[in-house]
């Protein structure tokens, strides 16, 4: 029987796009190596998602250098600040859409712990796309010791009890009045320049108690009933030692200070350890395949498999620039490309309407609706410790976004 020409035509197109493909997955394998060669990181996952599908899925290395335990699809990994999108803002967006949060309100309208501060009339857009003034960070963990190298009173205990409830570490417990000493110390900071931008996360640690207070759901439960049960991203939480052992999570850092051990299942920023691991900031362990699940719901504006969990609209107003006319990338929690530095951020490959968020541990997330695609980019970057900078150096994630987005 002989084919038609038309048959041998598609047949050699279909080759040609099968030898691309393979080139460029041989190339994505030679880039995520040779970062754990040259010990930016002990191991990896990455996921590419492109038109519909995932053309992409892999583990790479190990848990650490010594090679014991193999990184597998389904192991966890500290998000860190991807925490911030998944979690935080995922879940503020849900109650934007459902409970009338007016975005330039100011913060005193909706959060009465910042009614009487300084804070109290920075809006939530401004907040949300860091231009508030806000300060970027406190770091608690200093202040827990003394000069003799002990823990200070109403600080943390070595041992649980009804003062000491909530475990921070394996045998670590924080004082039952902490969390509240958290946010008086986020209260008190001073403001910087309003309308500059600069990074902080200081706001998402009032997000899981105002949650709560709205709608009377914890901020797991919350996140878990309105995206990640129904999603089937059943490897996307936080407290990961609740569920899983602690074999399938992948060590973060060897702490030499606060914890003074193998970081461990337990959430490596202090400040969300201290806590109780749960904050809009920091928290969440996942792997690349649950993460993906979210990622595809917010490319498709809002839906998954026929299933609607955010109004497009919602979606397109959180992922788009906050304040177009000024020098600030960011969308509202989202980060976006930045083109006015020399070397455009994370990658010259991505188009403006592209959106997604890094992590401290060494974790990426990011989605380009207008080639349909996003990847999933997760290591231990901060083992042994976060003094390890090689994946910043080598410029792997940006390498890997030029690489992945050229994929059929």
């Amino acid at each position: 029987m002989k084919l038609p020409k038309s048959y041998y035509v598609a047949l050699a197109l279909f080759t040609v796009v099968l030898q691309a493909q393979e080139f460029n997955e041989i190339k994505v394998d030679s880039i995520v190596t040779a970062g754990i060669k040259t010990q930016a990181y002990p191991g990896a996952q990455l996921l590419v998602f492109k038109k519909g599908q995932v053309v992409h899925h892999k583990s790479y290395g190990y848990h650490t250098y010594d090679s014991l335990v193999q990184v597998e699809d389904h192991h966890l990994y500290d998000l860190a600040s991807v925490t911030k999108i998944l979690a935080g803002t995922l879940s503020f967006m849900k109650i934007y859409e459902t409970g009338g949060v007016d975005l330039n309100a100011p913060i005193k309208t909706y959060f009465k712990r910042l009614e009487n501060t300084n804070k109290k009339n920075s809006t939530l857009k401004e907040i949300l796309s860091h231009s508030a003034g806000w300060e970027p960070y406190i770091a608690h963990q200093t202040t827990l010791r003394r000069k003799n190298g002990r823990f200070k009173k109403r600080g943390v205990s070595l041992e649980r009890s009804s003062k000491y409830p909530t475990a921070v570490y394996d045998d670590l417990y924080a004082h039952k009045d902490y969390k509240k000493l958290i946010y008086k110390r986020i209260a008190k900071t001073k403001l910087r320049t309003k309308g500059e931008y600069l990074y902080s996360g200081l706001w998402f640690f009032f997000l899981p108690e105002w949650i709560e207070e709205r709608t009377g759901k914890s901020f797991s439960n919350f996140l878990s009933d309105s995206f990640y049960k129904p999603l089937g991203a059943d490897r996307l939480g936080f407290l990961p030692l609740e569920k899983f052992p602690k074999a399938e999570i992948v060590p973060t850092e060897i702490d030499s200070y606060f914890r003074n051990n193998l970081v461990q299942g337990w959430v490596h920023d202090e400040a969300a350890a201290l806590m109780g691991g749960i904050s809009g900031n920091a928290g969440l362990f996942g792997n690349a395949e649950s993460i993906a699940k979210v990622l595809e719901m917010l490319l498709y504006g809002g839906t998954y498999q026929s299933q609607s969990y955010l109004k497009k609209s919602t979606v397109d107003l959180f992922t788009q620039k906050a304040y177009p006319n000024q020098i600030n990338r960011r969308g509202l929690g989202f980060d976006k490309p930045d083109y006015l530095i020399e070397e455009t951020y994370p990658s010259k490959s991505l188009s403006p309407q592209s959106y997604g968020h890094t992590g401290f541990t060494g974790t990426f997330v990011w989605v380009d609706p207008i080639y349909e695609t996003f990847i999933v980019f997760l290591t231990n970057r901060v083992y042994p410790s976060r003094s390890q900078r090689g994946l910043y150096q080598l410029g792997i994630r940006s390498k890997l976004i030029e690489l992945t987005i050229g994929i059929p």
